[in-house]
């Protein structure tokens, strides 16, 4: 496969994850408006999941195609860039207010996931057994989330945040549902081209598919992240900008990695252990600091958290490659 053919397979790949991923994230916007659920409730489970879906169609695409490094790099990759470029970004454009409320369900959700993915770490394997672990942990996520949602409902935090005309004509579910089903299978058929292209370059440029995964996949499968929470904080809903993200990082490992670990368990190489993990752990730290101080995260913290992100990733190819 040459170099040409290689990055018109990723560029239209990633296009198609895009344009399916946002009306995934348009289409779970209007279903949860007709269920009446919080700002946090749609931004933490429902955005969440649909900006999450590049990651997990990624991901099972690279653990059925047998790269496994290339989807757990991107699993990885991807959380980094929530935090360090996603978050940084919006806030160096707009400071971002924290919704206190986010403390008591949705962060204590994101550090027990972290720590749980390092302890099942620690032996270097990611069984299905650990998989089903994420699962059955990221279903309580989302229970608790929801039943907390439904009782904070208020209909004015929703107010500046608009569906696109055409999602707002329709008035029942089902529509809503199979614009859902449709844009899902979009976002498996270009995670699967994107998986394809990306396979193709690693081979031409000679780099590992782990470099590939936590780089250019994950910014690639990062931009619906970015997307939405820019838009959020443009509209003043700074509570979906923010749980977008912590919600996202999440999915990402309870959702994302223990599907993929349920469909083929993941061999780690020892060397994560000494930078790629703590790098996870300290951009997250970072966060819920930044958080917790002052319930709003400025134009400094932002520029301290995107130059991190910058330095995570010269730092990273200077050591792989």
């Amino acid at each position: 496969m040459g170099i040409t053919f290689s990055v018109i397979l990723f560029i239209v790949g990633l296009i198609i994850l895009i344009v399916s991923s946002n009306w995934l994230i348009q289409a779970s916007i209007k279903l949860s408006l007709l269920f009446r659920l919080t700002p946090i409730f749609i931004g933490a489970v429902l955005i969440a999941i649909g900006t999450s879906a590049p990651e997990a169609g990624v991901g099972i695409m690279a653990a059925i195609r047998d790269q496994k490094s290339l989807a757990l790099g991107n699993i990885l990759g991807s959380n980094i860039a929530n935090i360090g470029l996603v978050l940084g970004l919006c806030a160096i454009l707009k400071p971002l207010k924290i919704d206190k409320s986010i403390f008591k369900r949705e962060v204590p959700f994101l550090l027990f996931s972290i720590i749980l993915f390092c302890s099942l770490s620690l032996d270097l394997l990611i069984s299905r057994f650990d998989g089903i672990i994420f699962i059955l942990v990221f279903i309580a996520f989302c229970f608790v989330s929801y039943f907390g949602a439904k009782e904070a409902f208020d209909s004015n935090e929703v107010k500046n945040f608009k569906v696109n005309k055409f999602l707002n004509k329709f008035t029942s579910n089902p529509p809503v549902f199979l614009i859902i089903l449709f844009s899902l299978i979009g976002v498996v058929c270009g995670a699967d081209i994107m998986v394809r292209g990306g396979v193709g370059l690693a081979k031409v440029f000679g780099l590992s598919p782990w470099i590939i995964g936590i780089t250019i996949f994950a910014i690639g499968t990062s931009l619906p992240e970015l997307a939405t929470s820019l838009t959020a904080s443009i509209k003043r809903v700074p509570s979906i900008s923010v749980s977008n993200v912590v919600g996202s990082n999440i999915c990402n490992i309870l959702f994302v990695l223990g599907l993929v670990a349920i469909i083929r368990p993941i061999n780690l190489n020892p060397l994560i252990l000494n930078f790629e993990i703590p790098a996870l752990i300290g951009f997250t730290l970072l966060l819920f600091a930044f958080m917790r101080t002052g319930y709003r995260i400025s134009r400094s913290k932002g520029l301290v958290m995107f130059l991190g992100y910058l330095t995570f990733i010269i730092t990273l190819i200077i050591k792989r490659i």
